[in-house]
């Protein structure tokens, strides 16, 4: 398999490469599951409070909970 290297210019992809690719590939897939798996727990947990809650209510808290640590400390 031909590549480009981070210079833009071609060379063949080793085995390694393709371990890698495989390896990075195997974590984004794994860090895709924890996340949709710690979303449905916190969908979980705000409708004991709401069973009417949704999806777009749990992202909305997280936004909201982002916005608000990356806001400067008033200390």
């Amino acid at each position: 398999m031909i590549s480009l290297n981070s210079h833009g210019s071609r060379r063949v992809s080793t085995q390694k490469d393709r371990r890698d690719e495989e390896r990075v590939a195997a974590n984004l897939r794994r860090g895709i599951e924890l996340t949709e798996l710690a979303l449905a727990l916190r969908l979980a947990m705000m409708r004991q409070d709401n069973p009417a809650c949704t999806m777009a209510d749990v992202m909305r808290e997280i936004r909201v909970a982002k916005e608000r640590a990356w806001r400067p400390s008033q200390t």
